[in-house]
Order: structure tokens, then sequence, then C-alpha cells
């Protein structure tokens, strides 16, 4: 049982434990009249959110709430080495921007590549990745040397202009002459 499914089904519970000690327990008419329809309209609802969850709603979930397991969700950034072995891994998992650059006095990167291979290519605040719409982007932010990406499907190296650009898991990031595999 999912989380916020038990927490409603806890609270339509509580609801009708409440018209029930009412009823037996408020003698005058007015009072428990309202108690009864509040607790019973509160029941009723909760109970109906129990249900649209169990069939599959997401009643105002947000996209970074899915699953790193789900085809197609990016939930992790890789530092590869030149032949390709993982050097460093940062868990984007739940987080909606996340900072690209060299942890300094004035900043504080996110995916901080001042230990990387290629350290001194890399700004303080050299990209930011960003999620909305279900969707990662990465865009400059104005850096001396630079952001390239190389998309999975056809392999080819394209540079970043000044907008943002979308992330497909598979896609790497080059970051000076650091490779970030997105996954």
């Amino acid at each position: 049982m999912d989380k916020r499914r038990g927490i409603d089904l806890c609270i339509a519970c509580i609801c009708t434990a409440i018209m029930a000690i009412s009823w037996f327990y408020i003698e005058e008419e007015n009072m428990r009249f309202w108690v009864l329809a509040v607790s019973g309209a509160a029941a009723v609802f909760f109970a109906l959110l129990a249900a649209v969850e169990k069939g599959g709603g997401h009643r105002g979930r947000r996209e970074t709430e899915m699953l790193p397991g789900q085809p197609g969700m990016i939930s992790e950034i890789v530092l590869l080495s030149e032949e390709g072995n993982e050097l460093m891994l940062w868990d984007m998992y739940g987080r909606t921007a996340l900072v690209i650059g060299r942890a300094g006095k004035e900043s504080q990167a996110d995916i901080d590549l001042s230990s990387s291979p290629y350290a001194g290519m890399v700004d303080e605040e050299h990209a930011v990745l960003n999620f909305s719409g279900g969707n990662w982007y990465i865009e400059d932010l104005g850096s001396e040397n630079g952001l390239s990406i190389k998309k999975r499907p056809d392999g080819r190296v394209y540079r970043l202009a000044a907008k943002p650009c979308i992330l497909e898991a598979g896609d790497q990031i080059l970051v000076g002459m650091n490779h970030l595999l997105v996954r």
C-alpha cells in the first residue's frame, strides 16, 4: 500500500469513528447533525481519494516522484573517464534543479567537478539542470569553455546555445573535456 493511500484511508476511518462517537455521545440535535455531516463528508472525500490512488490516479504528485527505474526516466549523472569507466556518480532523484560546476568560495555546485580530470576547464557555475514538465533540461550559464551534448540516438555532438536543451537517458554532457553520462 502506498503511503498517501494509507494516510487517506486512516483519515477516512478516523472521520467514521468521529461520526460513531458523535451519534452516541452528543445529545444536542443541532450539534450532532453538523458533526455527522462534516465528518461524513470528510470520510467520503478521503475514501474516494484512496480509491482513486488505488486505480492509478496521481492526486497532485509531481513528476519528480516517479520511480528511478521507469523507462526513460533520468535519475543520475555519471562522470566517465576517457576509457568510459565510472569515476563519480550524482543522484538526481527527487531534485528539480542542479548546478554543474566547481565548488568555490562563492558557489556551491550540486555536481562538483573540482576533483575531475579536467577541473580547470570547468567554471564555478558552468551549467544548470532543471526539471520541468517531466523532462530534464540543461542550460549553459555563460561558461568560458562552453557546453556540448552528445545525443544518444545519433551520437553527434551539438554545441549548446544560450537556450535550454532537453536531455534524454543515454546522452552525454561535455563540460570542458569532462564527459557526464545521463541515465
